[in-house]
């Protein structure tokens, strides 16, 4: 009888565990870094950092069905990182950065989905890095 209780606990376990996390966010983060310095809003977001390798997800919110487009700057000192975007579930390259690299600019116009993922990779290690990202409204 208690084997049966521990088994049915066990599952029930389980099964929330799996059901909990299916719940979460489209992309998740897992990285290891030092002197990491992180900040999240609605419209803007932005991580600078010493040393960082594997993968940060930030999320900007479009309020509303208007048309949008990211304007971002990224500077790296050394290492290779490719940013990419997902706005109604496609995840588009936005930018690939090396060794003393510095990039300014900003993407097309879009409209769709409220959430907008940006994705940060790594290669490997990378230093002295920093990235901003800010979503605006297009003109109608």
């Amino acid at each position: 009888m208690k084997r049966i209780v521990s088994v049915i606990v066990a599952a029930a376990t389980l099964i929330l565990c799996f059901s909990l996390s299916a719940c979460g966010n489209k992309y998740s983060s897992r990285y290891s870094a030092t002197l990491m310095v992180m900040s999240n809003t609605s419209n803007e977001a932005s991580v600078s950092f010493d040393s960082f390798s594997g993968t940060y997800v930030m999320q900007l919110k479009n309020k509303g069905d208007d048309a949008v487009f990211i304007t971002y700057e990224a500077e790296l000192g050394a290492g290779n990182i490719k940013v990419y975007y997902d706005c109604n579930d496609e995840k588009r390259e936005l930018i690939e950065i090396g060794n003393d690299g510095i990039i300014k600019g900003k993407t097309e116009n879009f409209t769709g989905n409220r959430t907008v993922y940006i994705i940060i990779e790594s290669d490997g290690k990378c230093n002295e890095g920093s990235f901003s990202f800010v979503l605006n409204k297009a003109d109608s």
